[in-house]
């Protein structure tokens, strides 16, 4: 076949084409592939099949548990709140504790020396088996994010038909508004003299002119 043959293009080989397999693995597919979705397969199984219903059976509860178990592994509720409330107060670092000085109430204070524990082969008590108990200091950070979120938010509330300047303008106080107004004179104004309207000539632009100063000065009369 020639170089030149339009036909090579409808040949095995010639022309490759790039298409997305479905079979990539992304994102948590280790996890993803051992999870089983109840009541999505429409199929039938042979344990489904060969059932027979005697009535009056209870399932077997630890059956059924250790197989969750294994497919849903623990909660969330069996890891951080087993003891209860007993961590929901334990906010403080040991940078925190340091850094700001923090001092501790009197039912959490440690000893100033710590004593040998025969029965645990270390010196206790230890500080980390008992952290801080309070609130974390607040430097502003979480609040400024959260004013910053707000502003966004109503931002993109707006509509489309608001320019920045709209966004961005700030109304000035009542105080500010001046109803009256004061000017010199006329006679007095050194803008309304005719001898100052020489802008227009270009020979005499930027020269100095012999002008009338906005305010006189006070001058004390003997």
């Amino acid at each position: 076949m020639s170089h030149g043959d339009p036909k090579k293009w409808y040949m095995p080989g010639w022309r490759i084409e790039q298409k997305y397999a479905p079979g990539v693995l992304i994102g948590n597919w280790g996890e993803e592939r051992y999870k089983f979705d109840k009541g999505t397969n429409k199929h039938n199984s042979t344990h489904r099949t060969d059932f027979r219903n005697y009535g009056g059976y209870k399932p077997d509860v630890i059956l059924r548990r250790q197989a969750m178990l294994r497919n849903e592994g623990l909660g969330k509720e069996q890891i951080f709140t087993h003891h209860g409330n007993r961590y929901s107060n334990n906010m403080i670092s040991w940078y925190d504790e340091h850094y700001n000085n923090r001092e501790r109430d009197v039912p959490d204070r440690l000893p100033a020396l710590r004593a040998w524990d025969s029965h645990k082969l270390a010196w206790a008590p230890e500080k980390s088996d008992y952290p801080m108990q309070g609130q974390p200091t607040n430097f502003g950070l979480y609040g400024n994010l959260q004013d910053q979120w707000r502003k966004q938010l109503a931002n993109e509330t707006k509509g489309d038909y608001v320019t920045n300047y709209q966004s961005s303008y700030e109304p000035l106080p009542e105080e500010s508004l001046r109803s009256t107004r004061y000017a010199n004179p006329k006679a007095l104004s050194s803008t309304l003299h005719p001898y100052n309207k020489i802008n227009k000539d270009l020979n005499l632009r930027n020269v100095s002119v012999v002008k009338q100063p906005e305010v006189l000065a006070a001058v004390s009369v003997l």
